[in-house]
């Protein structure tokens, strides 16, 4: 039978393995939410950039449309 002393150890070993290996899956889990936040930061900004561009588009071919309209 073992002593509970050994098995002590041997579980709290065993607890400290796995606190090791979730620790680690923790670290890589939040790099990736670090690169996709960056990515959807810069989808957000080119979003905006396309948006702005499009606005702009729209109002040239507005005052091109009033002048042909004349």
């Amino acid at each position: 039978m073992a002593d509970p002393r050994d098995k002590a150890l041997q579980d709290y070993r065993k607890k400290l393995l796995e606190h090791k290996e979730i620790d680690g899956r923790l670290k890589e889990l939040r790099e990736q939410l670090k690169e996709l936040t960056k990515q959807y930061e810069k989808s957000e900004n080119d979003l905006k950039a396309l948006q702005s561009v499009g606005q702009i588009v729209g109002e040239v071919l507005k005052q091109l449309t009033e002048e042909k309209c004349e």
